[in-house]
């Protein structure tokens, strides 16, 4: 069916005329007319400034003038388009300037219809977008540079701690030989002290170790069924031992229940839970641990009564190397073990996430699937 055009009167037209023109000179954005066959019939100052050509120049020309060789096909599916009455709406493609020197455009070409419809010509309009394409090249170099410089961090951290490990097993084992020597109470005290902070380095290198290994996708699991009930024993056991004054509660009904999953890494996350416990609980010398079984999963949380995260921290405290603001002076740490912690969780397909609020304590619940 063909279209017709209303008829204006001759103001009307001029009118028109005329505020299509002052358009088309002051665009930003280049703004060419073309024959079906491809011929150039106007050319706008903008198209002049993009890719050098005058309006004397360029008109008459065939399109393929600011085209590249190797782009010439693009000109008759875009033809092919114009033809059937379509629009190639945010094109994006290269042109050649005057000087040969390439230019990235979007191009959005429409049909050009005479009074009865007829499809004759294209009206193409071609956006320079040289900044835009030069700031994603600039974004992704500056990635490239960044996920390099991290894979080199990452790779000292492995080396790093694994040259530690070796002298802090040395130093581990002398101490326990002085401690079978020595019987000084006083001495022994001492002793004590000195083999908790040798424990309590290599944990952190262990830690550094493993972060290096989830940054080059390394971290192992041994994967087996284990009684999750035991593992949060042995873990509560072990921190209890080392920490004499400070009382931790577990609250459970489970005697016994087998998960599937590496235990070494459910305890080192109950482990690392239960140290920040400590470590952020200044005044406080108790903790609980909750234990349930609910339909298809196993939940564990681990509370405390110290100085609590802000609400608008929740989400950030298992990022790598993190750590709150507001967190005491006096407390230690390179903000490693929440990253840990819900690394292994996740890959053990569960979840984990923090309840808190500041100066009221926190608890980290973390669930696994039975």
């Amino acid at each position: 069916m063909e279209r017709t055009v209303p008829i204006l009167s001759s103001n009307e037209a001029d009118e028109k005329q005329a505020m299509l023109a002052a358009i088309i000179a002051t665009s930003d954005d280049a703004i060419i007319s073309k024959t079906l066959e491809g011929m150039i019939t106007s050319w706008n100052p903008a198209a002049e400034r993009i890719f050098g050509y005058t309006e004397k120049e360029a008109v008459g020309q065939h399109i393929s003038l600011i085209i590249p060789q190797e782009r010439i096909d693009e000109e008759a599916h875009i033809i092919g388009n114009i033809s059937k009455g379509n629009k190639v709406d945010h094109f994006e493609t290269v042109r050649l300037g005057k000087g040969g020197n390439y230019i990235p455009i979007s191009v959005t070409v429409s049909p050009i219809m005479d009074r009865t419809g007829r499809i004759i010509g294209a009206s193409k309009i071609a956006r320079d977008i040289s900044e835009q394409q030069a700031s994603i090249e600039e974004k992704a170099r500056l990635y490239e540079q960044l996920k390099e410089l991290n894979d080199k961090k990452d790779e000292f951290i492995g080396l790093a701690s694994h040259e530690l490990r070796t002298p802090l097993t040395s130093i581990n084992g002398y101490l326990q030989i002085l401690a079978q020597r020595l019987t000084d109470e006083k001495d022994q005290q001492f002793l004590h002290k000195a083999r908790q902070q040798v424990l309590r380095l290599s944990s952190l290198v262990n830690d550094l170790l493993d972060v290096s290994k989830i940054g080059a996708g390394k971290l192992q699991f041994s994967v087996d069924n284990f009684n999750i009930r035991q593992v949060v024993d042995e873990a509560v056991d072990l921190i209890s031992h080392a920490n004499h004054n400070y009382k931790i509660t577990v609250h459970s009904d489970v005697s016994e229940l087998l998960i599937s999953g590496d235990a070494h890494r459910i305890e080192q996350v109950i482990i690392n839970l239960l140290t920040n416990a400590i470590r952020y609980s200044p005044g406080s010398l108790c903790a609980e641990v909750h234990l349930s079984h609910m339909a298809g999963e196993v939940k564990v949380g681990i509370r405390d009564h110290g100085i609590g995260i802000p609400a608008d921290k929740l989400t950030e405290i298992f990022s790598r190397f993190y750590r709150v603001d507001n967190s005491l002076s006096t407390v230690s740490g390179l903000g490693i073990g929440l990253y840990l912690s819900h690394e292994i969780i996740t890959r053990h397909q569960g979840n984990i996430w923090a309840e808190s609020e500041s100066g009221k304590g926190s608890t980290f619940w973390f669930t696994l699937p039975c």
